[in-house]
């Protein structure tokens, strides 16, 4: 089903370049009338395109991993590279995890931009998620662990076939 979303998110692309710049405006408030109503209704997931890790370079995700927020439940499944500086023998499940989320909260600045942060705790760590959503749907996800050095992922919002 994602890749149906982002063949039509490229061939949208595509077609984008025969609009009016009427139409074109009007695309753009429609998408980020999506965006918002995913962020009031928290439900939503973010496709991780990139990862930044704390030491080293940046690298490319491949894979379908993804941050999903299900109304108070978070679904972690992101790669980690980094320092872990205590985990459970074998490495432990990382970012890959389900969790009731402990605090959520979701502000919007003057720039346009939602700030949402959430908190959880599960048996291995204790873990802050900081997504910067924009209204195009361009994210950025800092993860800060106890145990783990932190890492910052980039990727795009997607519509769920929930969500239309």
């Amino acid at each position: 089903m994602k890749k149906w979303i982002c063949t039509t998110a490229m061939l949208a692309l595509v077609a984008c370049g025969t609009l009016t710049p009427a139409e074109k405006e009007a695309h753009r408030v429609a998408w980020t009338q999506t965006v918002e109503k995913m962020l009031a209704d928290r439900h939503y997931t973010i496709d991780v395109q990139m990862m930044y890790p704390h030491r080293g370079t940046a690298r490319n995700v491949v894979g379908n991993y993804s941050l999903e927020v299900r109304g108070d439940t978070l679904v972690s499944y992101l790669p980690y590279f980094g320092r872990a500086y205590q985990v459970p023998y074998g490495g432990g499940k990382g970012l890959n995890f389900s969790e009731v989320m402990e605090n959520y909260s979701a502000v919007k600045n003057a720039q346009g931009q939602t700030i949402v942060t959430i908190g959880l705790t599960n048996e291995e760590d204790t873990y802050q998620y900081t997504l910067s959503i924009f209204d195009n749907g361009s994210t950025t996800i800092d993860v800060h662990a106890r145990q783990r050095d932190p890492i910052t992922f980039s990727g795009m919002i997607v519509e769920d076939d929930d969500n239309r």
